[in-house]
């Protein structure tokens, strides 16, 4: 008689530990609080980046700030919507797996009052960051185009890119572009060296980019 057969048990993702530990929320400078309940807010959760920038507050204060100067001013010249696809694109051509995660994680949330979200598929999603994705007009297009040039190499990005850009773009809107390609390879540099854990609610979404 063949035994029944047990069925596998599912895969269970597991939350890392960082290499040097945490600062507990408590224990984050107060002058931070400004500007970390609104990215808390935000995320619907306290990131786990943000609990190892806490250790320098005065260098946490600036980043939050730059972070949210360039992806969500009310100044912004660029839809704050693209910018989030352009953030996720950055972020997988980096290889960043935990800003990766965090983008498309923010991209798939249903539009919500108490958290950011924007409601794409999943399909969507996977086609943004393999490419395959058809940008809706040539505005779109050749910012996709060159943050996938300006994050694979920035001293190499074609002539062609950049007079496609001078076409579409306007000066200002091209700055702001840029900055979000040399934000986003500037939190990729810090949170790949750190080796920082992705949250365990997040670790699905490191599968849109290779490890």
């Amino acid at each position: 008689m063949n035994k029944p057969v047990t069925p596998p048990k599912p895969h269970v993702l597991v939350e890392a530990q960082p290499f040097i530990p945490y600062v507990r929320e408590e224990d984050i400078s107060p002058k931070l609080k400004p500007v970390l309940d609104p990215y808390k807010k935000r995320m619907g959760f306290l990131p786990n980046a943000l609990k190892l920038y806490a250790y320098r507050p005065e260098i946490a204060e600036t980043l939050w700030k730059l972070n949210s100067n360039i992806m969500r001013d009310p100044s912004s010249t660029l839809d704050q919507l693209l910018k989030r696809k352009l953030a996720a694109i950055a972020c997988a051509t980096n290889g960043c797996a935990y800003c990766t995660a965090h983008s498309c994680s923010m991209l798939k949330k249903p539009r919500g009052d108490d958290f950011e979200g924007w409601g794409l598929s999943e399909d969507e999603l996977q086609d943004l960051i393999t490419g395959d994705v058809e940008p809706k007009n040539e505005f779109e297009r050749i910012c996709f185009d060159y943050v996938r040039a300006a994050s694979e190499d920035p001293t190499s990005v074609p002539d062609e890119i950049l007079q496609r850009l001078k076409k579409n773009l306007t000066p200002a809107q091209i700055v702001e572009l840029a900055c979000v390609v040399g934000f986003w390879k500037f939190y990729n540099t810090v949170h790949d060296s750190l080796h920082i854990p992705v949250e365990s609610q997040l670790l699905h979404d490191t599968g849109y980019v290779d490890l």
